[in-house]
């Protein structure tokens, strides 16, 4: 039987363009994942266009092609398109023109590995047990055939050890560290990585992340933050800027769950961290929201203040069973 990577590699191969397109507030996997299938397509003669993405984090501006996301025009259809959807587990978080193509004829390849995923493409494969999207794009591209670009190689190494926290998240597994000899054989130097990453930081952002955890409070086993639109401005940090900051939550001892308030217009963005073997994708699931086992978000609309008690008072009562 014809794995789902062989049937996304065949149907890639095929197209006379791809098109590459992620979910909105793209973090490193996103950004990796859409950069790397890019490279490697066009390094062997074929067009890929990379939908423009929402502002990209500009940690990862290091990358090969990064300017691109920002900058490339939004692609106009075209007969025959494969739109590859990566690392998006809702079909609402992507482009809003994508839409359009597959009414119009574009098939739509889904790939991701958030089990709350429901499946919207075409052609699906989504894989909870992939350690992050660039794992599946890294085994698509085995099944393609191709020998890797150096550019790809570095891209994928960059989506895998962000969504994996470099190797320490309960996602990282056998499949993670199999990818990441593959990667390093082909060159991709993990200390050159580790010093673009994590090697320094802009000033907006120990701003943030000063005053979060100043401000870090604690109910019981909830260990939680908070960042305002006012605490953005302070500091001129953009909402990238708040990357990461909910993993101090969940490393206060003691804690169970580490949640980061962020306030966005007309409500707050809300993530979850499972600081024990807990499965925190339920809490964001209520409110619309998805993602992983021990990392999951949503939106919740409302006043600032007042969701973050609605909230709160909801994970206690969560915990409280548990």
């Amino acid at each position: 039987m014809e794995s789902p990577a062989a049937k996304i590699a065949k149907a890639i191969k095929a197209a006379p363009r791809v098109v590459l397109a992620t979910h909105a507030e793209p973090d490193g996997d996103a950004v990796g994942s859409v950069l790397a299938l890019a490279h490697a397509v066009r390094a062997r003669g074929g067009e890929a266009a990379a939908w423009p993405m929402d502002p990209a984090p500009a940690r990862y501006g290091f990358l090969p092609g990064f300017d691109e996301l920002a900058t490339g025009e939004v692609p106009a259809y075209r007969e025959g398109d494969v739109v590859v959807a990566l690392d998006s587990a809702d079909e609402t978080r992507l482009p809003a023109g994508v839409e359009a193509f597959t009414r119009a004829g574009a098939l739509l390849v889904n790939v991701d590995h958030h089990a709350s995923n429901p499946g919207f493409g075409a052609l699906d494969w989504v894989e909870p047990a992939a350690p992050a999207a660039v794992a599946q794009v890294w085994s698509i591209l085995m099944e393609m055939g191709y020998d890797l670009p150096a550019s790809s190689a570095l891209c994928l190494y960059v989506g895998l050890v962000t969504d994996t926290g470099n190797f320490t998240y309960s996602n990282t597994n056998c499949w993670a560290f199999d990818m990441a000899s593959d990667l390093v054989g082909r060159g991709v130097s993990p200390v050159e990585v580790e010093r673009q990453l994590y090697g320094r930081y802009p000033l907006s952002y120990m701003k943030v992340l000063g005053g979060a955890l100043a401000g870090m409070r604690r109910r019981d086993g909830v260990v939680y933050m908070a960042v305002t639109r006012e605490d953005l401005a302070r500091a001129d940090a953009r909402m990238e800027d708040t990357e990461g900051l909910v993993d101090f939550a969940r490393r206060v001892e003691g804690a169970r769950v580490g949640v980061l308030f962020r306030e966005v217009e007309d409500g707050a963005r809300v993530s979850f961290r499972a600081a024990e073997e807990l499965d925190v994708s339920g809490l964001a699931v209520a409110h619309g929201g998805g993602g992983h086992p021990a990392a999951a978000g949503c939106f919740v609309a409302g006043d600032f203040g007042d969701v973050q008690e609605a909230v709160l008072a909801e994970v206690e009562r969560w915990l409280s069973q548990r």
